[in-house]
């Protein structure tokens, strides 16, 4: 429980990355799943994830003033419930991580919900603040962002929190039963196919012909690469 407890707590505060502060991309899956990974003493588990997650939602980076769908929020959870599930379950780690990739995608939709969530709250308490205003009271910037801050990172933690206590609990009894060969080879197809998707998404970045000479080159480095390892 105090791993738990800790995983989502700093997945929180990386979250902060994504929109509230900093804004250095910590929070892209590449980033935040490694590290959590780091932090919950798996840190390949994490980099695997953070790979095949980052493929999905590179199309989606926030770059300017583009929309993105929350795939942050989505990682961080997924590769929690990873390293939970792995950690008591080692030899379905394929298919483990098969199901948490799916996870990720169905929790990033409770995730763009619960930023919609604190952005209202956001903007009930400014309505607050410029009535003090209007009264003649003192409002204090540091301490209105340093709220806003911590009122995010308390709405990620408990949904993280909360989301990976009740799915480890309900996987876990299905999992410790399931043949481990079958699901396995279910895991790694599976693996292969969400690579497949992410890496046809990321075809779309370089629909611009300016592009296409990187494209090549990185067919052609790929390429040697395999048959380097295969001679």
């Amino acid at each position: 429980m105090l791993q738990l407890f800790g995983l989502s707590l700093s997945g929180a505060i990386i979250l902060l990355d994504s929109t509230a502060a900093f804004q250095m991309l910590i929070a892209q899956p590449l980033f935040a799943c490694p590290l959590l990974g780091l932090i919950g003493g798996n840190v390949e588990l994490g980099f695997q994830m953070g790979f095949l997650l980052q493929l999905i939602w590179l199309a989606n980076m926030p770059v300017g003033a583009a929309i993105i769908p929350e795939g942050e929020f989505g990682s961080v959870a997924g590769v929690i419930l990873a390293l939970r599930l792995v950690q008591k379950l080692p030899d379905l780690e394929h298919f483990i991580i098969f199901i948490a990739l799916i996870y990720a995608l169905f929790v990033s939709y409770l995730g763009a919900k619960s930023v919609t969530f604190i952005r209202n709250q956001n903007q009930h308490y400014l309505q607050h603040l410029l009535r003090r205003l209007n009264r003649g009271k003192n409002v204090r910037l540091g301490i209105v962002i340093i709220n806003a801050l911590l009122f995010s990172v308390l709405v990620f933690f408990i949904l993280i929190f909360g989301l990976s206590y009740i799915f480890e609990k309900g996987l876990y009894p299905i999992l410790k039963t399931t043949p481990l060969t079958v699901a396995n080879r279910i895991g790694m197809i599976g693996k292969i196919s969400i690579l497949g998707v992410g890496m046809g998404l990321t075809v779309t970045l370089l629909k611009d012909k300016k592009f296409w000479p990187l494209y090549l080159l990185g067919m052609i480095m790929g390429g040697g690469l395999i048959l380097y390892g295969t001679f």
